[in-house]
């Protein structure tokens, strides 16, 4: 069998060509996102006087974490919206059955659905992180390079985990409205909680927040292998929990919301 009439071989070129069509946009959207992120920064003060004595100086590594902060909240969401009709959507559109029917395993259409949805969003957030940068650089000063590469490796894979939690929720939703409400909600939920799980007897254990925290303080090379192991072992079970269920539902229909 060619690499052309391969099942596995269609179902990735149509998630691409479904796909690919998001990657400018977003990438438009999260450059402009890293741009906006440490401009109002330097404005604020103007537009509120009032903190101007409250407000310290404008640092290069004040400017990266206010940005690595509002990725890992903001992008987070959109990320698993973006999730919402790997899945759902398929059901909704009476796709899914003709999916089932060809001979794919069902972990290679969750794991090209997963995989797709990844790729272009962690082009995003390299851009966007690219513009951050280069932005930080010109108007504050040159910040941490090292420090910076090594927030977005771990947000990275933060960001695999929230869309497999994405994936799990498409799976299981009626709706890819709901799924996606839902998806939200949960992303909201764990970023708002673990924001604040930061006393020094949590603040190593907080996975979910460590990309924010190596730029706000050191850890061990052994706590951040610890916590970057336990966020992949998370993602995984996510993933294998989704491939169960998907392949339980033996007649895949369309469900009303």
């Amino acid at each position: 069998m060619s690499s052309k009439t391969n099942p596995v071989y269609a179902l990735i070129k149509k998630e691409w060509l479904y796909n690919r069509g998001r990657i400018l946009p977003l990438s438009i959207g999260l450059a402009i996102f890293g741009i906006l992120t440490v401009g109002m920064l330097m404005i604020l003060p103007d537009i509120l006087p009032s903190l101007e004595g409250l407000m310290p100086e404008l640092t290069p590594e004040m400017a990266i974490q206010s940005y690595m902060s509002n990725i890992n909240s903001i992008v987070s969401i959109i990320a698993v919206i973006l999730c919402a009709d790997a899945i759902a959507g398929e059901r909704e559109k009476n796709t899914l059955i003709l999916i089932r029917t060809k001979p794919i395993p069902i972990y290679s259409i969750v794991l090209t659905k997963l995989f797709a949805r990844y790729f272009i969003i962690g082009i995003g957030i390299i851009v966007g992180t690219l513009f951050a940068y280069l932005f930080t650089l010109w108007l504050v000063g040159p910040p941490d390079i090292l420090a910076l590469l090594l927030s977005l490796a771990v947000y990275i894979l933060i960001l695999f985990v929230y869309i497999s939690i994405g994936m799990l929720i498409s799976t299981i939703a009626k709706s890819q409205i709901s799924a996606g409400a839902i998806s939200a909600g949960v992303v909201l939920v764990i970023s708002l909680v673990t924001s604040f799980l930061t006393s020094d007897s949590i603040i190593n254990y907080n996975a979910f927040q460590l990309s924010t925290s190596l730029l706000q303080r050191s850890f061990t090379p052994l706590t951040i292998a610890l916590n970057c192991v336990a966020l992949f072992i998370i993602a995984c079970i996510l993933i294998a929990i989704t491939i169960i269920l998907f392949e339980s539902e033996k007649e895949p229909v369309r469900k009303n919301i």
